[in-house]
This record gives structure tokens, sequence and C-alpha cells, in this order.
């Protein structure tokens, strides 16, 4: 899904449900970065998970799955579709609402303009790895080789959620194991003697001395 896709699902939402839509799963990441810059597997999936902050009963997100989920008529048209989810779904670090990502929807063929809000990058990539399935993992793995998101700030914000102690420690290895390794010690002695027996095969430079005949 691109942002023109996301975009006529959003207009859709807000037509449907007086409200501003949230979008929390993994085409969260189009809030902040546009597809051009994207890794493959971060625009893959053709559903965008949307919620709304007020909607303790679940109707306004039954609404929206309902009228452009999967199978309906939106999706046969376009190929891809909205699923209304509840914002306890899932798992976010506190203060995730305070650093929603918000920017205006322009008008389009199938409704006006709306202003929809985006998970943070790191708390999207908390969120994936709370639920840690194959495509998540591949997710936030390829943000990451993309040097689109940081492993160290997301480790700071999984310390700050409500995940068991299990869940958090796998996801806190994975998000370990994406960090760049920093050069051993060991490593910087083998290149200093690489260097120093490079610099032992180059012939020294001749220059002609006193007694040698510079005209030959």
């Amino acid at each position: 899904m691109n942002r023109d896709e996301l975009a006529e699902v959003l207009r859709a939402a807000s037509q449907l449900v007086d409200d501003r839509p949230v979008v929390m799963g993994s085409q969260a990441i189009l809030g902040t970065y546009d597809e051009d810059v994207l890794p493959p597997a971060a625009t893959v999936s053709m559903e965008a998970d949307v919620a709304f902050l007020d909607d303790p009963d679940r109707m306004k997100a039954d609404l929206v799955t309902g009228a452009i989920g999967e199978e309906s008529n939106f999706h046969q048209l376009r190929g891809y579709y909205a699923e209304g989810i509840h914002v306890e779904t899932a798992t976010l670090p506190h203060g995730w609402r305070e650093r929603l990502i918000s920017w205006t929807v322009p008008a389009g063929a199938n409704g006006p303009g709306a202003v929809a809000s985006f998970l943070e990058p790191h708390d999207l990539v908390v969120a994936k790895l709370a639920a840690f399935r194959e495509k998540d993992v591949r997710f936030v793995t390829a943000l990451a080789r993309a040097g689109l998101v940081d492993p160290d700030v997301a480790l700071q914000r999984l310390e700050h959620t409500d995940l068991h102690p299990v869940a958090r420690q796998r996801a806190a290895g994975l998000l370990a194991g994406l960090n760049p390794a920093p050069p051993t010690e060991d490593a910087g002695a083998e290149r200093l003697r690489r260097s120093i027996e490079n610099e032992k095969r180059v012939p020294p430079r001749q220059t002609p001395g006193p007694g040698r005949d510079r005209g030959r």
C-alpha cells in the first residue's frame, strides 16, 4: 500500500465515522516516510489497521470493517482495505498518544480531505515486536537495516510497556541484534598489523644522492 491508497482508505473511514482515524498497523509508517524511501517489506500489506481514540464499545471500528473491510465492495474494487481495531489491541509504550503524528489527507475522488493520525515509528516497532509474528519481525528488521528507526530508541520504549517480561526479553534480543556491532580491539589490532605489512611491501622511493648523476 502506498500513500495515495492509504489516503483513499482514510477518506472513506472519515466519512463513515465522524472522528479522526488513527493508523496503527504497518501502514502507520507512511505517516512519517514516503513509500519511495521505504523497503518493500514495509509496504507489502494491503490492509490498513484503523482505530479511533474514543471508541469504547468498538462501534466505530466495526463500522469501518463492515463498510470498507476485507471482501467489501471497497476491497474488491481497489485491492486494499481497512481493518477497524480498538486502540487497546496493540501493546504500546507509555506516552504513545502524545507522540502521534498527524497530517491532512488531501481531498480525492472518493471524498473530501480529512485529518488522520499515525503511530510514531518507534512506537510502531514496539507494537510489532510485542506481536512478534514472522511478518512483524521482517517489518522491523527491514526498517532498522534501512536506517529508518533506531533500535536503541525502540529498546528504551520497550521498557515502558506492560509487555510480559519473557516477551519483552525476546523483543529486546532482536533489537539488540539489529544494532551494528562496534569494532573489537582484536579487529583493530588486525587492521594495524595489515597496514604495517602493506607498508613494508611498498619499495622505498629512490631519491638522487649528492654523488649520483641526475642527468641520466
